[in-house]
């Protein structure tokens, strides 16, 4: 089997979009700017559940890293993920959650977790519509929009504006695409 280098993936990228390049492109950002028109939709304007749940599983996150510029390698407790035992996932930053019973604030439609309320206090959360998901949602659907403006008003794109669009949108959609796995 040939292993593909860079420029072949970038003409075949290319020869793909020559043609019919603002149909093809609007095809390829209509899809992630959708979903996120449906998340935004499931998240903010369509009516929320409170449900009371039990924390099935709780795993503290970690990340390495050296202890002063030496060769010693620690961890740092970044926080805590939980899956309740109606299989809702949610972390919370650096605030372990003591009680096995929580009231959780959940979407209807994808079931992204709001909120989370113990007995105690109200849990502030790193996921759904909080932390980088947040910031990425937001970056991309911002790109998608101003490239949209960009093809449509400009007469003519040349062949590394239009390899530019491609990848940047591709790049930012694979990113954000990893993160809500993720998180």
């Amino acid at each position: 089997m040939e292993i593909m280098d860079i420029n072949d993936i970038t003409r075949k990228v290319n020869l793909l979009f020559k043609k019919r390049f603002k149909t093809k492109f609007l095809l390829l950002v209509s899809g992630p700017l959708l979903a996120s028109l449906v998340f935004l939709t499931d998240y903010f304007i369509l009516p929320e559940r409170q449900i009371t749940d039990v924390l099935a599983y709780g795993e503290n996150v970690r990340i390495p890293q050296s202890a002063g510029g030496t060769s010693v390698r620690t961890s740092k407790s970044l926080g805590y993920k939980y899956i309740t035992a109606t299989n809702l996932k949610f972390s919370t930053l650096g605030t372990p959650i003591r009680s096995a019973e929580v009231t959780l604030t959940v979407t209807p439609l994808l079931k992204t977790v709001k909120t989370v309320d113990t007995s105690k206090k109200t849990i502030p959360l790193a996921s759904g519509f909080n932390g980088l998901n947040q910031v990425l949602l937001i970056l991309c659907d911002s790109v998608i929009l101003i490239s949209i403006l960009y093809v449509f008003l400009s007469k003519t794109i040349t062949e590394n504006a239009r390899l530019n669009l491609v990848f940047c949108n591709m790049f930012l959609l694979a990113i954000w695409t990893y993160a809500l796995l993720l998180y």
